[in-house]
């Protein structure tokens, strides 16, 4: 009879070394590029354990869906509460309005077990550089791990019931072998779904739970081999973490190898007098110690990384150091005065469970969505960055009921300039005509021009043909065809978007050649060279004087050139009649571009504007350069 370990130390020296990877990889420690496998490793753990205590209790009947998701409800929500609640208040403190707004939605989606549905549907990329501002984006992992266990002990209860052993053992091989192929088609036809969905995650967690099932079936192994399969199993874990960059195809069959490294240091521990010689590394005290404080450490860890990077301090090694030494300060304080009691002294019976740990929870992340997001993210905590108010100040929001909407006719709630009885032009355009309807704005008044305006995502001209015809419509031939009938055209696009000789450059090109043909004013309007997410964000805090020190001049964007075919360029030479306005006259001098006017931030992001920004740039256009739509009358 095989002796089995009821505590396995080493098993929580495994979780210690999965955390330390995941820490390692946020703070940009090159080595461990791939260090995000840590939570894969902490999915087959958890599938093991778990499914060990299902499985056992399955046999003996005595298994009991109240009392399995009441240890989960102890076990996850009271310490997620309480680190939500402690964060909350730097966030509060330091981020600004928008990022505070997108916090609020990580908090409800994060009580709901949906974030990872959340983050996937708002930033579609765990890597992306936005997800840098987002608190709770590492608990997408948990809304994985609780979507599983709400499915699998049903499952497992179903195979038990209706299967004997042989049986149940195929099906759940069957199962595993399918998942790993699903997460590998999956990862290959997208990515960011396959991050952050479970059924790309599924056989991670399987992994675990098909070992547990087998566990009794495993013939008794030597000690050599157990050694071989430890050192195997934390090659198996390392290596990966090494080799795997952010822009390694994921999880599909480069999750499976950690995964596996992970099963074979499970196995590798099975025997108290065989047990592999990592498994005796992984026993250390002061690792087993980490391990036990692991969860605690993988929920503090990140918000303190971003904070951190948010107020526009570097990863210097001092502050990687800090973040480690505050990470495990932290975590023993709530592993020691919240996980522990909750999950041991505070022992409530599933009802009482549920009024008093479980519902508060759910009520305390729901408050603090609804006042943060009810208050628009309470943009009046930094005055001098009004600029920053989306209510009134960011295009999509003042415009809502104009832009998107698909629509070509003439809507004097959407219109511009001088109110007459008969409009002179038209602005058209994806989403930067729609930001660049207040810089018309003020020309045409100086004009006495009125002008109708009809911007859609994804409409330059015509349909930009690199994103599928979502709307299934004629819209951007209607609104060609409604703009032919005014005299002045104004056209304002993403030009930087457009590929040299790509079919949309010459679709623009063409429709421009029939504009003139027609005898049209045609105007084109040149965007502002673009910044970058991170400078635009230092501009806010250079503004607001929070965080770190930046100088004015440093944050300065690039007079970059443009391509010689750049399709504005282009234009211009092919279509002398064409009048081109360049916002980038009035910004930029001695190669570099201003991002303020009047000390007015005028970019609402990287590269659109605000409305103020708009705004102010056409005052300045008008002062340096005059009016250019006079001489279209």
């Amino acid at each position: 009879m095989n002796k089995i370990i009821t505590y396995r130390p080493d098993i929580d020296g495994l979780r210690a070394i999965s955390v330390f990877l995941v820490i390692l990889f946020h703070v940009d420690f090159s080595l461990f590029s791939g260090g995000y496998v840590g939570v894969d490793i902490f999915f087959v753990i958890s599938g093991y354990l778990i499914t060990s205590s299902i499985n056992k209790q399955i046999l003996n009947n005595s298994f009991s869906f109240k009392e399995f998701y009441l240890r989960r409800i102890r076990r996850i929500i009271p310490v997620l509460v309480f680190i939500i609640a402690v964060i909350t208040i730097p966030a509060y403190l330091f981020l600004f309005s928008n990022d505070f707004e997108s916090y609020s939605r990580t908090v409800l989606h994060t009580m709901l077990s949906t974030n990872n549905f959340y983050l996937w549907s708002a930033s579609n990329d765990y890597f992306a550089k936005n997800t840098e501002v987002m608190p709770l984006l590492h608990t997408w992992s948990l809304s994985v791990e609780e979507q599983f266990y709400l499915v699998w002990p049903i499952l497992l209860l179903i195979l038990h019931r209706f299967l004997r052993l042989n049986s149940r053992e195929y099906v759940v091989t069957a199962l595993l072998i399918g998942s790993v192929f699903l997460s590998i088609y999956l990862t290959e036809e997208n990515k960011s779904m396959a991050y952050f969905l479970l059924p790309a995650r599924f056989f991670e967690v399987l992994m675990g739970a098909t070992l547990a099932i087998f566990w009794e079936r495993i013939p008794k192994l030597t000690k050599s081999i157990h050694h071989i399969i430890s050192v195997l199993g934390i090659l198996l874990v390392f290596i990966p973490s090494i080799v795997l960059t952010k822009e390694s195809l994921f999880p599909g069959i480069n999750a499976f190898w950690p995964c596996l490294g992970a099963v074979l240091l499970i196995l590798s521990g099975k025997e108290i007098d065989a047990k592999g010689v990592i498994n005796k590394v992984l026993e250390f005290r002061s690792i087993v110690f980490l391990g036990l404080l692991s969860y605690s450490m993988y929920l503090w860890h990140w918000p303190i990384i971003v904070f951190i990077k948010y107020l526009g301090f570097g990863l210097t090694v001092p502050i990687v150091l800090l973040i480690i030494v505050a990470t495990i300060v932290l975590s023993y304080f709530s592993w020691k005065y919240v996980e522990q009691p909750f999950r041991y002294t505070f022992k409530y019976p599933f009802s009482k469970t549920l009024l008093y740990i479980f519902l508060p929870s759910l009520l305390i992340g729901g408050l603090i969505y609804g006042v943060i997001d009810g208050k628009d993210g309470f943009p009046d905590r930094f005055p001098n960055l009004t600029e920053f108010n989306r209510k009134v100040n960011f295009p999509d929001e003042v415009r809502s009921n104009c832009y998107n909407k698909h629509s070509v006719s003439s809507n004097n709630e959407c219109s511009i300039g001088m109110i007459k009885n008969e409009v002179d032009g038209i602005l058209i355009g994806d989403s930067f005509a729609n930001h660049s309807a207040f810089f018309v704005d003020v020309l045409a008044k100086d004009a006495n021009m009125y002008f109708d305006v009809s911007a859609a995502a994804g409409y330059p001209l015509l349909r930009n043909l690199d994103f599928p015809d979502t709307f299934g419509d004629d819209y951007a031939e209607k609104r060609l065809e409604y703009a032919k009938k005014k005299d002045v055209i104004c056209i304002a696009a993403f030009w930087e978007a457009m590929r040299v000789d790509s079919e949309n450059y010459h679709q623009i090109l063409r429709s421009i050649e029939e504009l003139v043909a027609l005898k049209k004013n045609v105007v084109i309007i040149d965007h502002l060279r673009m910044t970058t997410e991170a400078n635009a964000h230092k501009m806010k805090l250079h503004k607001a004087k929070i965080g770190a020190r930046f100088l004015k001049k440093d944050l300065l964007i690039p007079f970059y050139e443009r391509p010689e075919k750049y399709i504005v360029h282009e234009i211009k030479k092919r279509f002398p009649s064409v009048t081109i306005i360049d916002l980038n006259d009035v910004m930029c001098a001695d190669g570099a571009c201003d991002y303020a006017i009047n000390g007015q931030i005028v970019y609402r992001d990287f590269y659109h504007l605000n409305i103020s920004g708009a705004r102010l740039i056409a005052e300045k256009y008008l002062e340096e350069k005059g009016n250019p739509l006079k001489s279209l009358k």
